[in-house]
């Protein structure tokens, strides 16, 4: 038998549910799923890939059916990206800056606020 990962493996590796890897199956976000004798569900490295690259593409606001094309395009043999895809990566690019840019503001009031050892919060007089 080939080995591979359990279900419990695939939920806890990728932190994800059940109810989340068993939808994306049924939608084709994951191809069909390699099972044991006993029916059990049986995931390969690329399962666990796809699941993983599923959850970064949600954190950056991707809908199923985007994440869904980026996948398919992933999987093709033609490997040539078109305009399209391109501008619409581009701008994830730019959304992504943009967070990161947000959180490296949360993080310097932070660490003022930590080092000054001033309450955080804005002040009413």
């Amino acid at each position: 038998m080939t080995k591979g990962f359990t279900m419990k493996q695939m939920l806890e590796i990728c932190d994800i549910t059940e109810d989340a890897v068993r939808y994306y199956e049924k939608i084709g976000l994951l191809p069909p799923v390699e099972r044991k004798p006993n029916g059990h569900r049986l995931y390969s490295l690329a399962d666990k890939e796809t699941l993983l690259s599923i959850k970064c593409f949600k954190k950056i606001g991707m809908t199923l059916d985007e994440i869904k094309l980026f996948l398919k395009l992933q999987n093709a043999e033609d490997t040539t990206m078109s305009p399209e895809v391109s501008l619409q990566l581009q701008n994830y690019q730019m959304k992504i800056k943009d967070q990161q840019q947000q959180l490296q503001q949360i993080w310097d009031l932070i660490e003022t606020k930590l080092q000054s050892g001033h309450k955080v919060g804005i002040r009413t007089n």
